[in-house]
C-alpha cells in the first residue's frame, strides 16, 4: 500500500522550510557581522543633472588645476541633486589611483572638517564635504545646511559615494603615521613639488626628490603640555640607496646648526627620511625623532635551480622519474583490483546478464556440416 502526501501539506512544509532557512541565514549573518548597514538612503534625493566638465570647473570649488595634475586627475563630472527645498552640487574627479584620491582629500581638508560615518575618507563641515572612494575624489556642497537634518545629509553622501569603505580598502592607501600625539586632521599626503610648497614651505621641494619617486606625509604632533607642537615630514623613497643620497642632501642643506633656522632635525630609517620642523627646541626634536623605527618583513628567498649544479639537477630528475614510475605502478595495481572486484560483484548480483556469461554462452551455434545437401 502506497502512501501519498497531500499537496497542501507538502506546500506548507516547503514554505516553513524556506522561512526557517531564511531566518537561519539572517541570524548567521547578524552574528558574523554584528551589525547591518542600510544601503538604501533614508532621504529621497533625486539626481537632476550630470555632465562631463573640464578643469575650469575647479574655479567654483576653490580647486587648483596644478594640484589636480600632480595627483593624476584625468576627468571631471558635475552633478546636481535635489531634496525638498535643498540642492546639492557635486564634482567627481577621477584620479590616478586610490592613494592619489586620498592625497587630494588630505590636501583639501581643513581643520574645521570632521570625519563622518566613522570613516577617515569622508569629512565635512558647514555644508561642504569631501570624499575619497577608490580612485574618485568627490566634492559636495549643500545649500542651506543649517536646515538640513544630519540623517538626510548622511543619506546624500551615501547616495553619492556609497557606504564607508571596508577595512581592506585602506590597505591600498599609504601607511598611516604614528597616532601618538598626532593632531587629528593635520595629515597631508603629497606627491609633487607644487603641493609640497603649499603644505610645507619650510622644506624646499627640490630637496625632497619627487623625481626619484619620493612620497611625503606630513602631520602636526604635540610634544608635551609645555613643549608645544612640531611638524613631522616623513619622506618615503623606493630604495634605501636613494633614501641615503637624499638624506645627505637634506641634512647638509637644512639640518646643520649653521643653516638651521626652524629647529629642524633629520633622521633616516631604511627607506624613510624623517624631518622635524618648527620644534620648540633641538632637544625636543631629537627626542621626538629618536622614537621612530621602521620595521620590514624579511622572507626567505627561493633557491635558483641553476645554482645547484648539473649533477644535482640530474639526481633530482632521476628521483622524480622514479616517483612517477611508482605512482603509475600503484595506479595500475589499484585498477586491476578494481576490475577484479567489479567482475565478482557483477557475477553475484547480475548472474544472468550477458556481460557475466562466458563468451558465446548466450549464442546458439548450429553445426550443419553433416547435413546432406
Amino acid at each position: 500500500m502506497k502512501y501519498s502526501l497531500p499537496t497542501r501539506t507538502l506546500g506548507l512544509g516547503l514554505t516553513l522550510a524556506l522561512v526557517l532557512g531564511a531566518f537561519g541565514i539572517h541570524t548567521a549573518v547578524a552574528q558574523d557581522k554584528g551589525s547591518v548597514v542600510t544601503l538604501i538612503p533614508t532621504a529621497d534625493w533625486q539626481l537632476t543633472s550630470s555632465q562631463t566638465v573640464d578643469v575650469s570647473a575647479l574655479a567654483s570649488w576653490a580647486g587648483d588645476a596644478a594640484i589636480e595634475h600632480e595627483y593624476g586627475v584625468t576627468s571631471y563630472t558635475a552633478r546636481s541633486y535635489t531634496f525638498a527645498n535643498h540642492k546639492a552640487d557635486v564634482l567627481i574627479e577621477q584620479a590616478a589611483d586610490p592613494s592619489s584620491a586620498y592625497g587630494l582629500l588630505t590636501f583639501y581638508r581643513t581643520p574645521a572638517m570632521t570625519s563622518l560615518d566613522g570613516s577617515r575618507l569622508t569629512v565635512a563641515a558647514a555644508g561642504k564635504a569631501i570624499l575619497a572612494r577608490g580612485p574618485a575624489f568627490i566634492r559636495v556642497s549643500v545649500s542651506s545646511p543649517d536646515t538640513l537634518p544630519l540623517g538626510d545629509y548622511v543619506a546624500l553622501l551615501r547616495l553619492i559615494g556609497g557606504p564607508p569603505p571596508p577595512p581592506r580598502a585602506l590597505s591600498q592607501l599609504p601607511e598611516p603615521l604614528p597616532s601618538r600625539g598626532l593632531v587629528d586632521g593635520s595629515q597631508k599626503y603629497v606627491l609633487g613639488p607644487v603641493a609640497a610648497a603649499r603644505v610645507l614651505p619650510e622644506l624646499a621641494p627640490n630637496l625632497i626628490g619627487f623625481d626619484e619617486g619620493a612620497e611625503m606625509q606630513t602631520a602636526l604632533y604635540r610634544t608635551g603640555a609645555s613643549s608645544g607642537t612640531l611638524t613631522l615630514a616623513a619622506i618615503d623613497y623606493p630604495t634605501p640607496q636613494i633614501a641615503r643620497a637624499e638624506f645627505d642632501s637634506i641634512n647638509k642643506k637644512l639640518c646643520q646648526p649653521s643653516t638651521n633656522s626652524h629647529a629642524l632635525d633629520c633622521r633616516r630609517r631604511d627607506t624613510y627620511v624623517f624631518v622635524a620642523i618648527n620644534a620648540p627646541s633641538h632637544a625636543v626634536a631629537d627626542h621626538f625623532l629618536d622614537g621612530f623605527t621602521v620595521s620590514k618583513t624579511i622572507s626567505q628567498d627561493q633557491g635558483n635551480p641553476e645554482d645547484q649544479g648539473t649533477v644535482w639537477a640530474m639526481v633530482r630528475l632521476l628521483i622524480a622519474n622514479g616517483v612517477l614510475i611508482v605512482m603509475l605502478a600503484a595506479f595500475s595495481f589499484a585498477g586491476g583490483i578494481l576490475v577484479f572486484v567489479s567482475k565478482r560483484l557483477a557475477r553475484k548480483w547480475f548472474a544472468n546478464s550477458i556481460f557475466v556469461e562466458a563468451e558465446g554462452a548466450g549464442i546458439i551455434i548450429l553445426d550443419l556440416s553433416d547435413v546432406n545437401r
